[in-house]
């Protein structure tokens, strides 16, 4: 089962680095990405709490694609809030993951879904 979130400020992040830039706005997108975080707007914490899993197998359906990124890993990637509260890990191979992110929602999302997988 997927933790549920109340994520500050709405945001979610995946990170590959301890020490990550996260990216610098939203530019009207839901899903952006640095070189080695990704931030995704969700569901404002008023409205209720958001899923997020974090997976190399793809165990959703129905769900819409909100990006799809390459990011730099140490060989690892973790899922935070704006606040660097790690809610959800996942070991890969150090260096470029591409990461797919889906949602149940193209502009605010209450489920979502990180799909990791090396090369």
């Amino acid at each position: 089962m997927s933790p549920l979130i109340e994520p500050p400020n709405s945001v979610l992040l995946l990170v590959g680095r301890e020490e990550f830039t996260p990216p610098q706005t939203f530019a009207g997108e839901v899903c952006v990405s640095s070189s080695d975080c990704i931030a995704v707007g969700v569901l404002s914490v008023d409205d209720g709490p958001t899923s997020a899993s974090l997976t190399q197998v793809m165990d959703g359906s129905g769900l819409v694609t909100l990006g799809d990124f390459r990011i730099e890993s140490e060989g690892h990637l973790s899922v935070r809030d704006v606040y660097n509260r790690e809610h959800a890990s996942l070991g890969v191979e150090a260096g470029s993951v591409r990461v797919t992110v889906l949602g149940n929602d193209k502009s605010e999302p209450d489920e979502v879904i990180f799909l990791a997988s090396s090369g």
